[in-house]
């Protein structure tokens, strides 16, 4: 596995511009991949099935085309399941808080 500079792990937990913040269902918005992993893990499931379900999953799309990390979104494409989806946003974002300097 290719190592994790503390500046681009920094750049991927970091806010988003404000044009580019995800503006969830239910109102609310994620600002950084902290925000989405907390959301995430305390949302309706309805709300989450409305942003993940066959046909597409905006979380993965958002961090991919947003946030840049193209490791996490290829995790999440495979996922549909919101339990999986928490664990693999926490496990993530606690990799890149270690790898912070």
């Amino acid at each position: 596995m290719p190592r994790m500079l503390a500046n681009e792990a920094e750049r991927l937990l970091s806010n988003v511009p404000e044009h580019f913040v995800f503006r969830c269902r239910d109102g609310s918005q994620f600002w950084n991949m902290r925000d989405l992993a907390r959301a995430v893990s305390s949302m309706q499931e309805d709300v989450f099935l409305f942003h993940v379900n066959r046909e597409k999953n905006d979380f993965a799309t958002w961090v991919a085309d947003v946030v840049g990390d193209h490791v996490l979104a290829r995790q999440l494409w495979d996922t549909k399941n919101q339990s999986t989806t928490v664990r693999r946003l926490a496990e993530r974002v606690a990799f890149l808080e270690s790898r912070r300097s």
